[in-house]
């Protein structure tokens, strides 16, 4: 598999660049800046890009109907966004109704699955406790569906929904589970691959319609298709070192939208990195799916 030419869409400094999620509603990528905290929206149509504040550190986002965004931050907890007014409206404190631990920490990496459900990572700031990775139900039910991650960060799921995919930073692993379709409960888990550090960490992930996972590597400047069985596929290496997400955009849903960071960069690395925090975008031969929305009145 070989991907297309390598273009940057839209120039930034995003500290810690996440998030890419594209919106077939309108036909806009929304990408998220973690530490600024901002929420970005670029047209690829008109060139046009709009950004929004946010009252704390935005770790997640996801499609709600009526073109709004679910979004996880550290001090609100899962609130909804409107574009259109930029007003944050708190929804439900996953923090508050489970067994997480009493910790300075913020939520990292989400998606909706197939069900309506928002699925979001949290993890402490120390690293020195497990994280959780929660199930948000539309009526606003909160669950613990995986406690013992202490990064979690990618994650996504088979085309068929019975595979979920799932990264902790930490330890540097993908995980692949079985998944109940209907619960969502996982079982069976598995290691889909892992690496030393130097080789970069495994950061976001999305899952493309044949099934392969397309996975940033943070410090190794690229991003890598695995085989369901773990089997590298290609490699699209990246004009900078700190890549952090990827997700599939443009009107076939064949341009893999790929976010960065300058974080903890050196004046030096930012002087051979001059589009780090920039969002860059590939041609694949192979297409994504439509993100799932969050069916939120």
């Amino acid at each position: 598999m070989k991907a297309g030419a390598l273009r940057c869409i839209q120039k930034s400094k995003s500290v810690l660049g996440e998030g890419p999620l594209w919106d077939a509603r309108e036909g806009v990528l929304y990408w998220i800046d973690v530490l600024k905290p901002e929420i970005h929206r670029h047209n690829p149509a008109t060139g046009k890009n709009n950004r929004w504040m946010m009252p704390s550190s935005v770790g997640a986002i996801g499609l709600v109907d009526h073109n709004r965004l679910i979004v996880a931050l550290e001090h609100q907890g899962i609130c909804i966004f409107d574009p259109k007014t930029g007003g944050v409206h708190p929804f439900c404190d996953p923090l508050a109704v489970s067994s997480a631990p009493d910790v300075p920490g913020r939520f990292n990496d989400g998606a909706v699955d197939a069900k309506g459900n928002f699925w979001v990572g949290w993890l402490s700031h120390s690293r020195e406790q497990p994280g959780r990775l929660f199930g948000i139900s539309p009526a606003g039910q909160v669950k613990t569906i995986l406690a013992d991650p202490v990064a979690p960060n990618g994650l996504g799921w088979s085309p068929d929904s019975r595979r979920f995919y799932f990264t902790d930073s930490h330890i540097n692993t993908i995980w692949s589970y079985d998944c109940d379709p209907v619960s969502g409960t996982l079982s069976n888990r598995a290691v889909l691959a892992r690496q030393e550090r130097r080789f970069g960490i495994f950061d976001g992930l999305s899952v493309d319609a044949e099934g392969n996972i397309w996975t940033a590597l943070y410090g190794g400047g690229a991003v890598v298709c695995l085989s369901p069985e773990g089997e590298e596929l290609a490699r699209i290496e990246l004009p900078v070192r700190l890549v952090t997400s990827c997700a599939f955009g443009g009107p076939q849903l064949k341009q893999l939208m790929i976010t960065t960071a300058v974080r903890d960069q050196s004046e030096a690395d930012l002087v051979s990195q001059p589009l780090a925090g920039s969002v860059f975008s590939a041609t694949l031969p192979c297409a994504g799916s439509c993100e799932n929305t969050f069916p939120y009145l």
